[in-house]
């Protein structure tokens, strides 16, 4: 097959990068350089398969080599060793401006580091879970072809399936669930060396990982490994393509021994250390190249791991830094044309670095300038306060005390001899005034600069900022403080992802076939052909938060939409209990048994019924309120006509008892208000229907209150309206 039918079989487009891919697809090996790698890649030791001059030629290109990548960082490393010294608060005694003067130093890096990784540290492990499994391609599972339609082949109850859909969801979950117990579980020291690098990296700014299966213990290892034991050149573009990383192993005689009889490392006299002295079990210095090494002679130079005794310089063991998946052959010769390095270490990183160093800067690099000068700042009004409580001066030699130091208990009285004035015209104190206020405000100015650079303000501390803060505004100052944290959190999600996909690597090379591990109470099963292709790994930590208060907000916030029907109440609900750190939440809610279909449609037709009954009756009593409103209407009408005619009775005769008619208004008055609430029937009398007044009496006045009797050289009651209460 032709390159260019390659790059049309395979949709591809023709750039460079999809020749390249082609030409992986096209190449032959060459099968004695073949087998003459795997061989290498199989060996402890290939130290064993060369002659000894050869071996020794290797062992001085690496002392070498580490000479140069040491020099270029000689700089980066003094001020790496300030940096903890600050930030351990080691101080030193001083001779300035006299000896053992203040020395204080303030904690403006150690502050900073805590800060950042208390809040890093539960990030990142939460509970029992660090590792979460993620699905690569689609997952809609692999149908039975019918050979004779060549069409999916269908059952009786629906498709027959070669792969179930979701398989890769399950595997993932595995992986997930798997992964997190090697790290928390298996790898005893991953947790508390991940908290130690949490503190450590906002200091110095540049950690690293190493990662790597031990055939000793047979399991994975993960170990922190600080910036100053892995040497790679200060000037290379950056970590990974660096031509060679060294990292400086100190090891006990004892675990020497060890790799000698295990057959790592050759059976040599590598000696002590010059400042082992006379210790005999002091630790010995190798160094640990991970370098190019043309070992076939093919002119091309391959991956390999070069371990050399530091003091005595001579080879310990060479390991191959590849596999056969990562060599790749010409297409047209068939030699070796690419071979990728296996990786082994995982930059932890803070801040880049502005001038492109390969190290990173931290809250040392940002911080030390402006907390020297706090540092001195803070000394010399401490020197200050010294000076002036403890004071100085002259005394005239006129004044005779002739017995040495004086010490005066409480109302003594010591005699002195003055040849000539009084005591004070023969002592002349010299003024100290004090710590300074120009130099205490300076202090604080610094001090307030240097939680600017490192985003430490009061609120983000624990303190609170003020009883008339308001909540949203609290909340804002929180995130704007986050900022820093969260830009640099992110970049250690990314680096996590990395060392898990390094681990993800090793699982599928060297796990057992099959084997099993206890979950709490429950025992799970894992096999290596579980991390196939198909399935990848990243952390379960989200790198947008950081904080609890983060993740509450935002559950807080899908909450108000747990009744939509475009959005899954229980995955709200889960969120949300998720977020407040309830242990299994999937407990605590309650399965929802899946809808009858036939219920649902009755259901839904129920409820058309009820809205169209409804609104029949809402039109029905529309109606009956025009009608009540009307009756009513009419009602007021007479009512009012009524007291027009007894006010007019009063004005006519004004020496009429006024209570007697007040009571007749107000008895009207009351009747028009029970008529305004009970509701009319037909055409009939309010009063009537209701029972509001009872029939006069034979012969009683019929314009009369009842009960009310009418006052007296008084007329009988005034006419009353057809109609209403009391009228004939």
């Amino acid at each position: 097959m032709t390159a260019a039918a390659a790059l049309a079989a395979l949709k591809l487009p023709e750039n460079a990068e999809a020749r390249e891919a082609v030409d992986d697809i096209e190449a032959k090996p060459n099968m004695a350089l073949a087998d003459q790698l795997k061989r290498w890649i199989e060996s402890d030791n290939i130290a064993l398969d060369i002659d000894e001059a050869e071996g020794q030629r290797i062992a001085n290109a690496v002392l070498r080599d580490y000479d140069i990548d040491e020099e270029s960082r000689a700089d980066w490393k003094e001020k790496y060793e300030k940096w903890l010294k600050f930030a351990l608060q080691v101080t030193e005694a001083k001779t300035y401006p006299w000896p053992s003067a203040s020395n204080v130093i303030y904690p403006m890096i150690t502050t900073a580091a805590i800060q950042f990784a208390a809040r890093a540290y539960p990030a990142i492990i939460k509970d029992r879970n660090v590792v979460k499994g993620s699905v690569i391609g689609p997952d809609d599972g692999v149908p039975v072809i019918d050979p004779r339609t060549k069409q999916p082949a269908a059952g009786p109850q629906g498709p027959v399936w070669q792969i179930p859909p979701g398989i890769k969801k399950q595997r993932a979950d595995k992986i997930g669930q798997h992964m997190s117990w090697q790290l928390l579980d298996e790898q005893e020291e991953w947790e508390p060396q991940t908290d130690a690098l949490l503190v450590t990296l906002p200091i110095v700014g540049t950690m690293f990982r190493k990662s790597y299966f031990d055939p000793s213990i047979q399991r994975n290892v993960s170990e922190t490994v600080t910036a100053l034991q892995v040497c790679v050149n200060y000037k290379a573009k950056s970590f990974d393509t660096a031509p060679r990383v060294t990292e400086i192993l100190e090891l006990y005689p004892h675990e020497v021994e060890e790799r000698i009889r295990s057959g790592l490392y050759l059976e040599e006299d590598y000696g002590q250390d010059q400042d082992a002295g006379q210790d005999e079990d002091a630790k010995m210095t190798f160094l640990e190249q991970h370098r190019r090494w043309d070992l076939d002679d093919d002119g091309y130079p391959e991956p390999y791991i070069v371990t050399v005794s530091k003091e005595s310089g001579k080879l310990a063991r060479i390991k191959a830094a590849y596999d056969m998946d990562g060599v790749f052959f010409s297409s047209k010769d068939h030699r070796i044309r690419k071979i990728k390095p296996v990786p082994y270490y995982t930059k932890y990183g803070f801040i880049p670095n502005p001038d492109g160093g390969v190290y990173d800067i931290g809250f040392g690099h940002l911080l030390f300038p402006i907390n020297e000068a706090v540092n001195s700042t803070l000394n010399q009004l401490f020197d200050a306060g010294h000076l002036a409580n403890a004071g100085g001066g002259f005394i005239g030699s006129g004044l005779s005390m002739n017995t040495g130091a004086v010490r005066f208990q409480v109302g003594e009285y010591k005699p002195v001899n003055v040849s000539n004035g009084t005591i004070r015209d023969n002592v002349l104190p010299l003024p100290f005034p004090g710590p300074n206020p120009v130099l205490f405000s300076l202090l604080q100015f610094l001090i307030e600069a240097g939680k600017e650079v490192a985003a430490v303000k009061d609120v983000m501390v624990g303190d609170l900022p003020g009883d008339n803060t308001s909540g949203v505004a609290t909340l804002a100052m929180i995130e704007q403080g986050l900022a820093v944290f969260s830009a640099i959190y992110k970049r250690i999600y990314r680096s996590l992802k990395q060392e898990f996909k390094k681990l993800f690597r090793l699982n599928r090379l060297y796990l057992p076939i099959e084997t099993g591990y206890m979950l709490g109470t429950e025992w799970k099963q894992i096999t290596r052909a579980d991390y196939e292709e198909g399935a990848g790994v990243e952390p379960v930590s989200d790198p947008r938060m950081i904080t609890d208060m983060q993740k509450l907000g935002r559950a807080q916030f899908l909450l108000q939409f747990k009744d939509d029907p475009w959005f899954n109440p229980r995955t709200i609900r889960l969120q949300m209990l998720d977020a407040a750190q309830f242990p299994n939440p999937e407990e605590l809610l309650v399965q929802q048994p899946p809808a009858n279909p036939e219920v649902t449609a009755k259901a839904a037709e129920l409820q058309i019924r009820q809205q169209e009954v409804q609104i029949r009756a809402a039109h029905e009593q529309g109606d009956l309120d025009l009608r009540r409103g009307k009756d009513k209407a009419s009602e007021i009408e007479s009512l009012s006509r009524s007291i027009l005619n007894l006010a007019q009775a009063r004005k006519a005769d004004e020496e009429v008892n006024q209570n007697w008619y007040g009571a007749q208004i107000e008895s009207l008055r009351f009747q028009m208000e029970l008529l305004n609430a009970q509701p009319s029937t037909g055409g009939s009398s309010p009063a009537s229907v209701a029972g509001l007044t009872a029939a006069p009496a034979q012969g009683a006045d019929p314009g009369a209150v009842p009960g009310v009797a009418a006052p007296s050289g008084h007329p009988p009651g005034v006419p009353v309206s057809p109609g209403l209460p009391g009228a004939a």
